[in-house]
């Protein structure tokens, strides 16, 4: 897959993980604000639920219908697009790193142990007052970044069951930038209706797809970021041994962005990129070492200066390239 190609598709995928990361939560009015939310990384292990949300952004929305049921202690989705042509995806809960890249926040929690850094070192969390959404009372909780190197939220919980309602990605400025809502949803106790693909149900792992309980080794990388955002550590990396080819993603436990390293002759082909769509940014520089060319893309949910200042950080370990002494733009 190429570093064009990876870049197209990882905007709606990383979204719809995102959303999904969030579950289950027996929210109490004891609860803090940070409770709340941090509850929520508990998702979609116990709860039957199908609904219709809606994804909105840039003046686009886009439809989509999900089914999520456990069983035998093994989650699966059903996720159909509603417009445009269409599309449906069945998936397992613990194929993380397969379908959706963004997926790979459901390990936010473990992730943040990791790098001794939590939630509240990054972001401080309001509870502003109650809603209705989608017919379910909520609370209404802001997260509000401690720095400017990465945006805030405003999340939507259920009182009952402290399912992620409503989310919605808000600028520097306090501008609603993209919104995830559910339109209508319900829990009932059994949707053994829904018919899964035999090969879901029997997989151990579906294949090139990384297990739930793997740790992203850097050390199989050739490259390395002399810079990143604080709170920020790398989820999944992959390396194409053939074309050497890399794709590294990282999270804070909300927020997600990507980079891609597209070899040789291949980043001949790619100007570099300095855009936005909506609420996801992408970069893209292009670096020699030696006579060789590559191409960095850092592309995810986050400022534009700071995927500014992650891509040019971004350097060949010394000894692993040819030429490593001296990297240019």
């Amino acid at each position: 897959m190429t570093l064009k190609h990876w870049c197209k598709n990882l905007r709606l995928a990383a979204f719809i993980a995102a959303f999904f990361a969030h579950g289950p939560l027996f929210a109490e009015q004891n609860k803090s604000a940070y409770d709340l939310v941090a509850g929520t990384a508990m998702a979609a292990k116990e709860l039957n639920y199908q609904g219709v949300f809606t994804y909105e952004f840039r003046g686009t929305l886009r439809s989509i219908k999900v089914a999520h049921l456990v069983r035998d202690g093994q989650t699966y989705e059903r996720i159909v697009h509603m417009d445009g042509a269409g599309h449906e995806i069945v998936r397992r809960g613990d194929d993380v790193g397969c379908l959706r890249p963004g997926d790979m926040l459901l390990r936010g929690s473990d992730l943040m142990a990791e790098s001794g850094s939590g939630l509240d070192d990054l972001y401080s969390f309001y509870i502003r007052g109650n809603a209705r959404i989608a017919g379910r009372l909520a609370y209404m909780v802001e997260i509000r970044p401690k720095d400017k190197l990465r945006y805030g939220y405003v999340v939507a919980i259920d009182k009952i069951n402290g399912l992620m309602l409503q989310s919605m990605l808000i600028s520097q400025s306090g501008k609603p930038l993209e919104r995830f809502q559910y339109v209508d949803i319900s829990f009932p106790v059994d949707l053994g209706n829904i018919q899964l693909p035999e090969q879901l149900v029997h997989s151990q792992q579906a294949p090139g797809c990384l297990d739930s309980s793997a740790s992203a080794d850097p050390s199989i990388s050739m490259w390395q970021p002399n810079w990143l955002p604080p709170g920020f550590v790398l989820s999944d990396i992959k390396v194409d041994s053939a074309t050497g080819d890399e794709a590294w993603m990282y999270t804070d436990g909300l927020a997600l962005f990507s980079v891609f390293i597209d070899s040789a002759e291949k980043s001949r082909r790619f100007p570099p990129v300095d855009a936005k769509l909506g609420t996801t940014v992408a970069v893209l520089n292009k670096v020699t070492v030696g006579d060789q060319h590559y191409a960095i893309c850092v592309v995810g949910e986050i400022p534009d200066a700071t995927a500014k200042q992650i891509a040019i950080s971004i350097g060949p370990l010394v000894g692993t390239l040819e030429g490593a002494a001296q990297a240019v733009k």
